[in-house]
């Protein structure tokens, strides 16, 4: 069964904290007298001038960030055009390059100097119908190509 404790007080053993002794304090009623205070109207503008220059701040940030990517784009249209010059000009080089490749007077001089002459006459051959045919949609037919086959020779 349950047994009774004795109940002890905890400022009746040795290691209970000892209250200290406080001063007395005392509360004086006084009046304040800042002679250097400032009325309210001064925090006031002062609260307004921080937050003017807070906002100049981020307007000026805004500002920077806009002509820092005008600049860059800038720069980078002054390379695209640059790229664009190089290539007009490797494009012309390229022209007078396979004019005076395909000129008969330059081809003709060429070929001399490699000991190749024109020849004393010239012939063509004539071919016949082709019989191999295809159908619309560019297969072979076989049976289209054995009717061109009987056409041709019949």
């Amino acid at each position: 069964m349950a047994s009774a404790q004795t109940a002890y007080r905890l400022n009746d053993f040795e290691y209970a904290p000892q209250r200290a002794s406080r001063p007395d304090v005392r509360v004086v009623a006084g009046t304040r007298t800042d002679a250097g205070s400032l009325p309210p109207s001064i925090f006031l503008a002062a609260k307004v001038i921080a937050v003017a220059m807070v906002v100049f701040a981020l307007v000026a940030m805004v500002r920077i960030g806009l002509q820092s990517a005008a600049v860059s784009s800038a720069v980078e249209g002054q390379e695209l055009s640059s790229q664009i010059k190089e290539a007009r000009s490797y494009g012309n080089d390229l022209e007078i390059t396979q004019t005076s490749l395909t000129n008969n007077s330059t081809l003709r001089a060429v070929a001399a100097g490699m000991g190749m002459e024109a020849p004393e006459y010239t012939s063509s051959i004539v071919l016949e119908k082709d019989v191999v045919a295809t159908d619309g949609s560019g297969n072979l037919s076989l049976s289209q190509s054995v009717r061109n086959s009987v056409d041709v020779r019949g």
